[in-house]
């Protein structure tokens, strides 16, 4: 006989500590009494053994029949009927004692697999051999696919490259060089000679065909274009370069791996272009006049000015940059495949991620996908591919906490929860509803990134 979870939401993924543990014991409850991890080729399940007491047998046979005394049963007062009656009212024996098993795996397993950091990937089967009876323990299992347990090639410090802590002067420079070209102007080219360069700005007029045909909203425009900013494909670039004021040209390009401009396709495109002005982008000079524009009283005042802005955002990011460097290094030892099962199982975490969002911002996938020019394919690789990456890096962190023999302790979990406004409900919710388990696996992952970053061997790279 088999139970479904009971529609219950309890069971998250989750790696168990080992492959066969000792016996947890509930007091006089219910107790668990093995964990077996069972693999083949496949999918990795794990198999809970559980033992209610015969005392805890007959507190839930008792309750049963309570409940079912209070029904009408032609002939007795209500509670006064005899269990064998009560039985036969309810669908007979076996039937009352199935619900009673029920009640009793429903009642108790949650808690005791969450306590146990047993955590099943979907819902589990609950297996009995036979139902409860009175004066008797009762026995069952618990079994389901669980996320599988991965190999590292080495659990020793990773090695990483990190930018510097401060700022260089190389970046202060280009902080500014990007500051001076918010204000930037058009220098309009007179010279009838001056051939258009790479970093020019063109204006054009100009009527692009695919395959003989005249493009949408291409037909007989004016465009001021970027030459080699990426307006259009290099290919048509190329030939703009090297023409002068009110040059005709007449030209086939193609625009490949152009995914930005859906509108040109790959095919065979053919352009008619008039060039009709050029004129050059021409930065301000770093005078007092422009200094004072932007709030500054010298060149060291912006100097220092954006050392600190670089500082302060180097605080921010560098923290994230490191954490991702070291477990990026760590994945980089796993060892074989992740299982197709737990890929999946990735899958729909991440679509449903996803979905989330899109709700959020109040569009459909079909209106992102046509707004970000996301094609179906491509989408499909990205997401098998970031759940392939979630499951590797779930399945290196655990791995590497196993190895070392860490535990989560309770300072682990106030760790963890240090940002929340309120940890203490935040626990008692997540207790309530089984949940512990997930925070635990969180801390664990935490602490095996936290060492792989303060043990990381860094070597600083401008």
């Amino acid at each position: 006989m088999s139970f479904p979870c009971a529609g219950r939401s309890i069971l998250r993924a989750i790696t168990a500590t080992n492959s066969r543990c000792s016996i947890y014991v509930w007091g006089d409850k219910l107790e668990i009494t093995d964990i077996t991890r069972e693999s083949d080729d496949a999918v990795q399940e794990m198999v809970v053994t559980m033992t209610a007491s015969a005392d805890e047998v007959n507190t839930y046979i008792d309750k049963a029949f309570k409940e079912l005394a209070k029904n009408e049963i032609p002939g007795f007062r209500k509670g006064k009927a005899p269990r064998e009656v009560i039985e036969r009212e309810a669908g007979g024996h076996d039937m009352v004692f199935a619900r009673i098993a029920e009640d009793i795996v429903n009642g108790e397993a949650p808690a005791l697999l969450d306590d146990a950091d047993v955590l099943f990937i979907g819902d589990p089967q609950f297996n009995l051999e036979k139902i409860p009876a009175e004066n008797q323990p009762f026995t069952f299992t618990v079994s389901g696919p669980v996320p599988p347990e991965g190999t590292l090639s080495s659990y020793d410090e990773v090695s990483i490259e990190m930018p510097p802590n401060e700022a260089t002067e190389e970046e202060i420079q280009t902080q500014i060089d990007e500051l001076l070209s918010v204000y930037y102007n058009y220098d309009v080219i007179d010279d009838p000679d001056y051939e258009v360069e790479d970093g020019d700005y063109v204006t054009v007029r100009m009527t692009i065909m695919n395959d003989g045909a005249v493009i949408p909203g291409l037909n007989d425009v004016e465009r001021m274009l970027s030459i080699g900013g990426g307006s259009m494909p290099e290919s048509f670039d190329e030939h703009v370069i090297g023409s002068k004021i009110g040059y005709t040209l007449d030209f086939d390009f193609d625009a490949k791996g152009q995914e930005e401009r859906p509108e040109l396709g790959d095919g065979n495109l053919h352009a008619n272009v008039e060039v009709k002005q050029i004129r050059k982008r021409v930065l301000p000079e770093l005078d007092e006049e422009f200094l004072a524009k932007i709030g500054v009283t010298s060149l060291d005042d912006l100097h220092d000015q954006m050392k600190m802005t670089i500082n302060m955002q180097k605080d921010r990011e560098l923290p994230k940059l490191l954490e991702q460097k070291v477990v990026d290094a760590l994945i980089e030892r796993f060892e074989g495949e992740v299982p197709e099962y737990y890929v999946d199982f990735m899958r729909d975490n991440v679509s449903r991620e996803l979905m989330q969002r899109l709700q959020k911002e109040g569009t459909g996938l079909q209106d992102w996908m046509l707004k970000n020019n996301v094609e179906a394919e491509k989408m499909q690789e990205e997401v098998n591919q970031e759940s392939i990456d979630r499951a590797k890096r779930d399945m290196a962190l655990e791995a590497l906490f196993k190895e070392k023999g860490w535990e989560v302790t309770d300072e682990d979990i106030a760790r963890e929860l240090s940002g929340v406004d309120d940890a203490e409900a935040q626990i008692a919710e997540l207790k309530e509803a089984h949940r512990m388990a997930d925070l635990r696996k969180m801390c664990r992952q935490s602490m095996a990134a936290r060492w792989l970053a303060k043990t990381a061997d860094i070597t600083v790279v401008e």
